[in-house]
C-alpha cells in the first residue's frame, strides 16, 4: 500500500491531466463567481455582523484615545478579517464538496482506467443516498457550530474548535461518496474499522488544501483524487491477499 506521500504525488499528476484540469473548470468558475460576488457586495456588512459578536467593553474600549485602544482596535480588526477568512473557506469547501456528488463518479472511472484496470470495483447505494449522506453530515455541522459559537472568539482555541467539526464533514462527506463507488456496503464498514488511523492520516493531509486561500477554490478535486486513490489502493490490497 503507498505511503501518503506516494499517494499525494501521483494525485497530484492526476490532478494536472489535461482531463481532471477541464474537469475542475467549472466548480471553480462558479466557485470564484459566487464568492467574488458575496464579497464584492456584502464584505461589509459581513465584517459588521461578525464585529457586533465580539464583547460591547471591547468596542467602548478599542474606541477611546491613546495608543494601545488604537492598537486594540487594529487587533480587533485583524481578527474580525481572520474570522471572514474562515468562514469563507468553511462555506466554500461545503459548496466544493456538493458540487464533488457530481464528479467523483469520473474521478474514480478515470484512475480505475489509468492504474487499476483489472480491479473489479462495486457499488451501493445511489446518488440521492449520497445527497442525503451529505445533508446529514451538513446537519450534524451546523449543530456543532451552534453549539461551540461562544468559543469562536477566543484567538487561537476559537479557529481550532471550528476546524474540528468542519474536517469530520469534509473526511465523512467525500469518503462516503467515494467508498460508495467502489466498495459494497459491507466491505466499505469494514475498511473504515480496519483502516481508522490511515484514513485520518490521509484525510488530514488532504484537508490541509482547503486552508490555502485562493487554492481552495482548486483543491477539492485534488482531495478527491487522493482519497479515491486510498480507497482503490486498499481495495487492490485485499484483492491481491484473496488471490493468494
Amino acid at each position: 500500500m503507498e505511503t501518503p506521500l506516494q499517494n499525494i504525488h501521483k494525485s497530484w499528476k492526476d490532478f494536472l491531466s489535461w482531463k481532471m484540469l477541464f474537469l475542475n473548470l467549472g466548480p471553480v468558475f462558479l466557485g470564484v463567481l459566487f464568492w467574488g460576488v458575496i464579497l464584492f457586495h456584502f464584505g461589509g456588512n459581513m465584517v459588521r455582523i461578525i464585529e457586533g459578536f465580539l464583547p460591547t467593553s471591547w468596542d467602548h474600549y478599542a474606541h477611546t484615545n491613546g495608543l494601545l485602544p488604537a492598537m486594540f482596535l487594529l487587533a480587533i480588526k485583524m481578527f474580525t478579517y481572520v474570522l471572514l477568512l474562515l468562514s469563507v473557506l468553511m462555506l466554500s469547501l461545503i459548496g466544493n464538496l456538493f458540487i464533488s456528488l457530481f464528479y467523483t463518479p469520473v474521478v474514480i472511472c478515470y484512475l480505475h482506467s489509468h492504474d487499476y484496470t483489472n480491479l473489479p470495483l462495486e457499488n451501493f447505494g445511489d446518488f440521492m443516498g449520497c445527497i442525503q449522506h451529505f445533508l446529514k453530515q451538513f446537519a450534524y455541522l451546523c449543530m456543532f457550530l451552534v453549539v461551540c459559537a461562544p468559543l469562536y472568539f477566543i484567538p487561537i482555541i476559537g479557529v481550532f474548535v471550528s476546524l474540528i467539526p468542519h474536517y469530520f464533514f469534509f473526511k465523512n462527506t467525500i469518503s462516503f461518496d467515494i467508498g460508495s463507488s467502489i466498495y459494497n456496503q459491507e466491505t466499505y464498514r469494514e475498511v473504515l474499522r480496519d483502516y481508522k488511523v490511515p484514513h485520518h492520516k490521509i484525510s488530514i493531509m488532504a484537508y490541509l488544501f482547503s486552508l490555502i486561500p485562493i487554492f481552495n477554490f482548486f483543491a477539492t478535486l485534488l482531495q478527491t483524487i487522493i482519497l479515491a486513490r486510498f480507497f482503490l489502493d486498499i481495495k487492490a490490497q485485499k484483492s491481491n491477499v484473496s488471490q493468494i
